[in-house]
């Protein structure tokens, strides 16, 4: 009879195998890693597409997150959002409406983009007139409904009426606007404090901004009658700063103005991209303030941080996540901002990491970020990147992305290695 006997592993091999299996397992982490810096890197050099409608171009980008968010909110969207934001239904809203003005301002009012435009636009417009906008705002404030909702839905009907030919504007949406900008300015006559209410006893700057915004708009389209109301409010506004910043305060105490939470980025970021349009100097000013304050970077990336530099604190509902101190929700208006006030670089920056950072992908003409899992957000990025109107209008002065590859050179050197020892 034959025998035959296998060799048995030794002692030290049996351990070496678990220490490969060990070893393949963390390659794999490291590989997607370099896989996701190079990425990040790519993303950096992002350019929105835009297109020929007739005489004027528009950006294909932004019609595409449109469309996304046209499919979302068609289909219940917005009451979603309300379930996660307080005030998230007039929001989403509100800015999908405010986006496609944008998008179709400078076209040919008889394309087909601009026709489908105002189609959306009339939509939000009774989306955010409709009782389930208005049933979490109180009737018995001194403005009807309170500051944030009054803001929001006078803003968005007032800049439909900006882009439609005087022909078209509905008598009773012109005079709607009126009633509306009455309605605040003579609450306002009526305040000790600059900043009315959104809820009972509660106040917050920005909501404030975006009404006063909406009777600057209406002076711009029709009549400046509002000119002398707006200029004593700035007046109060400027009397009533954040006393460390000097900046327009987070939130305000409702019966006398006083500062209750200093200013922050997400509400700064907001603040701005209406306060220019209201006030260019004090605007200016401010600006100045808030990049002092709040604009920093991180591993060679810019951002806008929620708080001041000096200072920290935790994400909440108005900043989103904060993330070594950079604010969600501040980075992603402020690259409105930047825009705005012709900040090119900065804005390149933000708008580039964003895309990056939020996965960004196209599919069935459809743009969305973050996989589509929180419209809420695609909504404010596609506001912000509707500032840009034609191919050329972004001009940075200098590379802003040297110090990120130079990062990104070592990560992938040092994690390449790795792996290959391995």
């Amino acid at each position: 009879m034959l025998f035959s006997f296998k060799e048995q592993p030794s002692p030290t091999q049996q351990k070496m195998k678990p220490q490969k299996t060990i070893k393949k397992l963390l390659k794999l982490p490291l590989i997607l890693l370099i896989l996701g810096i190079i990425y990040l890197n790519y993303s950096t050099y992002y350019q929105p597409t835009f297109k020929k409608s007739t005489t004027s171009t528009y950006n294909q980008d932004v019609y595409q997150q449109l469309h996304f968010l046209k499919t979302k909110l068609h289909n219940g969207a917005g009451a979603d959002m309300q379930n996660i934001f307080p005030e998230g239904f007039v929001f989403i809203n509100s800015l999908y409406g405010l986006t496609w003005v944008n998008l179709i301002q400078d076209l040919d009012k008889n394309s087909a983009i601009f026709k489908e435009g105002m189609t959306e636009i009339n939509w939000a417009v009774l989306q955010v007139d409709s009782p389930l906008a208005k049933q979490i705002f109180s009737k018995e404030l001194p403005l009807k409904y309170g500051a944030f909702y009054q803001g929001w839905s006078n803003l968005l009907l007032a800049n439909k009426l900006k882009i439609q030919a005087e022909t078209d504007r509905d008598p009773y949406e012109v005079q709607l606007l009126v009633q509306n900008c009455n309605q605040i300015v003579v609450a306002l006559s009526n305040s000790a404090t600059p900043f009315l209410e959104s809820y009972s006893q509660n106040s917050w700057p920005a909501d404030m901004m975006v009404a006063m915004a909406s009777v600057s708009t209406h002076d711009k389209i029709f009549e400046a009658k509002y000119q002398e109301s707006i200029n004593a409010w700035i007046t109060k506004v400027k009397q009533q700063l954040d006393p460390k910043t000097q900046l327009i305060p987070h939130s305000v105490n409702s019966s006398t103005g006083q500062t209750i939470e200093g200013a922050r980025g997400s509400s700064q970021s907001l603040i701005l991209n209406f306060l220019i349009d209201i006030d260019e100097a004090f605007a200016k000013k401010q600006f100045e303030i808030y990049k002092t304050q709040f604009q920093d970077s991180r591993f060679g990336l810019p951002g806008i941080r929620e708080y001041p530099k000096g200072t920290m604190g935790g994400g909440d509902i108005d900043s989103g996540p904060v993330i070594f101190g950079i604010g969600g929700a501040a980075s992603i208006v402020g690259q409105r901002t930047m825009g705005k006030f012709k900040n090119w670089n900065t804005y390149q920056g933000l708008r580039n990491s964003i895309e990056g950072f939020g996965a960004a992908y196209t599919t069935n003409s459809k743009k969305k970020y973050i996989f589509g899992q929180l419209p809420m957000a695609d909504a404010f990025i596609a506001w912000s990147n509707s500032i840009e109107h034609t191919e050329n209008q972004v001009k940075p002065t200098s590379n802003w992305r040297i110090y990120f590859h130079l990062l990104s050179f070592v990560l992938i050197v040092v994690f390449g290695f790795i792996v290959l020892k391995w």
